[in-house]
């Protein structure tokens, strides 16, 4: 298993998901606070533009293109992430070409939108995988079950089959029903 491209994607993700300031130098001191390094001064000169901030966000989305999962096991868990997450990025992360093609045409492009699933309620409570069936050594069928939950209790429950085959070195989702 080659550990560089997960090692590159969980750092893309994670800088795609945190909610950092936009100012370098703000940047910087929360990096240096949480080093417990010295802290830089703030400048509000140093802000980042929406054109600047557009600009990272394709570049982002063009390395994303890049790496992917190394298991169906990987891709199961991270399908489910959005799910609970909300997160639109993660189901693009581990899908093939053409249904990243249909996302980016159902959200629209990552710069200009926000991939977010629905509301605060109902939330994921858990999921099952119902079924993993092995097609070939490079495809899978596995059917998942998610578990739904609101304040007031449990909410209906929703199924997703995931059509998962082996591209080179990365696996991803081709179809979804």
């Amino acid at each position: 298993m080659n550990i560089i491209p997960k090692i590159i994607t969980t750092i893309l993700m994670s800088t795609l998901l945190t909610n950092l300031p936009y100012s370098e130098t703000e940047l910087k001191y929360n990096l240096s606070a949480y080093l417990n390094k010295e802290q830089i001064p703030h400048k509000k000169d140093n802000l980042i533009t929406p054109e600047q901030t557009k600009a990272q966000v394709e570049l982002f989305k063009q390395a994303l293109d890049e790496f992917g999962a190394t298991s169906p096991e990987q891709v199961i868990s991270i399908w489910a992430k959005s799910e609970k997450t909300r997160n639109g990025v993660y189901h693009y992360s581990v899908s093939c070409k053409d249904l990243k093609a249909n996302i980016i045409k159902d959200l629209g492009v990552p710069k200009d939108n926000y991939w977010i699933y629905g509301v605060s309620s109902p939330w994921l409570d858990r999921y099952d995988v119902i079924s993993k069936n092995k097609i070939s050594d490079t495809e899978y069928i596995v059917k998942l079950k998610f578990f739904w939950s609101t304040s007031s209790g449990p909410f209906n429950t929703t199924e997703n089959t995931l059509r998962i085959i082996q591209t080179g070195d990365i696996w991803c989702v081709k179809e979804v029903t």
